[in-house]
């Protein structure tokens, strides 16, 4: 894996405004980490008290990178998916687990639990782990996802103390059976701008194997999602051809609404060490609160030409090249991060990564320094490999300062729902993922 830029020298002035900056998440006995008011329930990946971090949903295989796949899985699949996060106090919790089974579009589904779960839904989190010697104490927790009856869209939602109004975690998955077939197309779009920045999704449905379609044109609902995020996904595509006879329907839209800006290749750091400095970091500091980690200072990458690198299209592992089992041995890690720019951005600057579910609030959003001359963020992160941008609050321009490109590579997945006759729940029938380049 290269980076796009030459690895440069952190200024000393840099490093001595972050060391005056108070950290919120740092230190301490972490008694005040999962303290807060409770928040209401959102039907989406978040974490709702600050002390809950690294949260990971993902099939539970014993493969390289199976941490950064999807959190997709077909109804007839044996292996479950695993559900893992930290809590940053040193005492354990008890944690209880529901999940909620939603529409194609992510709203709750009328559906009692009984018709879509074998079994009562409360289920208790019992495999947990305390780390080792970390500057910061905490609790690993490990919950694999029970079978389901229904394919389609689900919600693990984890509360504590048999309060299911003390929710402090939510996590989106997808339960498929592949009885609808896609066949991806990638096109460049007929704008002369767009073929320089954005990519262009075409396919086709085959629905041969769905029985009792009547009005495939309004029962089929179709999502398509880049680099697994759902806050950008597009919805509501409308076929543009249905061949009857052949129970196939295509997607060939040129009016933009299949395209996503293909964005920048991500930037990324190595933070498996830190007793030395990994790719990218420029140092690592050890205080009274713990560990601080100083990542070489980065540049505005719009206006510059593209460059290929390889990257985990935003996701991130956790790993440690120091001691043996990273999940309950790694350090959490102020990491500091430097943008230069020579003045503050009318819209918010973010960033971004699966880390940080790609939402622009704190302690993601940055802060303009004109004595640092750029934007600043610390953020608290376990030891492991991440990849990240910086994002601008600006849905009609988010890659103001990535640039976007239709080169870049980009993980894409494409989810068929359908919602059959008389029933009131849409069943994911069809599933696959691809590459920009594959």
């Amino acid at each position: 894996m290269k980076s796009v830029f030459s690895f440069l020298t952190i200024p000393f002035l840099w490093i001595a405004l972050f060391s005056c900056v108070p950290l919120e998440q740092s230190g301490g006995s972490g008694s005040s980490y999962s303290s807060g008011p409770k928040q209401a329930l959102a039907l989406a990946d978040r974490s709702y008290k600050p002390g809950i971090k690294t949260v990971q949903l993902y099939p539970d295989i014993q493969q390289e990178g199976a941490t950064m796949a999807p959190a997709a899985i077909s109804l007839k699949q044996e292996t479950p998916l695993l559900l893992t996060f930290d809590d940053l106090r040193p005492d354990y919790e008890q944690y209880q687990v529901k999940l909620i089974y939603c529409d194609w579009n992510w709203q709750e589904s009328k559906l009692s639990s009984m018709q879509y779960l074998y079994a009562y839904n409360e289920f208790q989190v019992t495999e947990y782990e305390f780390s080792q010697n970390s500057r910061i104490p905490y609790v690993h927790y490990r919950f694999r996802v029970p079978r389901v009856k229904l394919p389609g869209n689900y919600v693990a939602v984890v509360y504590r103390n048999n309060d299911p109004s003390d929710v402090v975690l939510s996590r989106r998955f997808v339960v498929f059976n592949n009885q609808a077939r896609v066949n991806p197309l990638l096109q460049l779009p007929s704008g002369t701008t767009e073929r320089r920045e954005n990519q262009q999704i075409n396919f086709t449905l085959n629905f041969n194997n769905v029985p009792n379609v009547l009005d495939p044109a309004n029962q089929f609902k179709i999502v398509v999602r880049k680099n697994q995020r759902w806050d950008n996904a597009i919805t509501g595509l409308k076929p543009t051809s249905i061949r009857a006879g052949l129970y196939e329907m295509e997607y060939k839209n040129f009016d933009g609404t299949n395209q996503f800006k293909g964005g920048n290749e991500y930037r990324f750091f190595d933070l498996r060490m830190v007793q030395a400095r990994g790719q990218n970091v420029g140092s690592v500091r050890r205080d009274s609160t713990g560990f601080q980690a100083f990542l070489v200072p980065n540049k505005i990458r719009s206006g510059m030409a593209y460059a290929q690198t390889e990257d985990f299209n935003g996701q991130y592992v956790i790993a440690n090249q120091e001691y043996p089992n990273p999940d309950i041995s790694s350090e959490y890690v102020d990491v500091h991060f430097f943008l230069a720019a020579s003045a503050p951005r009318p819209e918010p600057v973010y960033v971004a990564g699966a880390f940080s579910n790609y939402l622009p609030v704190k302690p993601y959003l940055m802060r303009y320094d004109a004595q640092a001359g750029g934007y600043l963020a610390d953020i608290l992160l376990k030891q492991g490999w991440y990849d990240y941008l910086f994002l601008t609050n600006n849905q009609a321009n988010p890659y103001a300062l990535e640039g976007s490109f239709t080169e870049t590579e980009n993980q894409y997945e494409i989810i068929v729902y359908y919602r059959p006759a008389g029933e009131i729940y849409d069943a994911a029938v069809g599933y696959i993922t691809f590459t920009s380049r594959r």
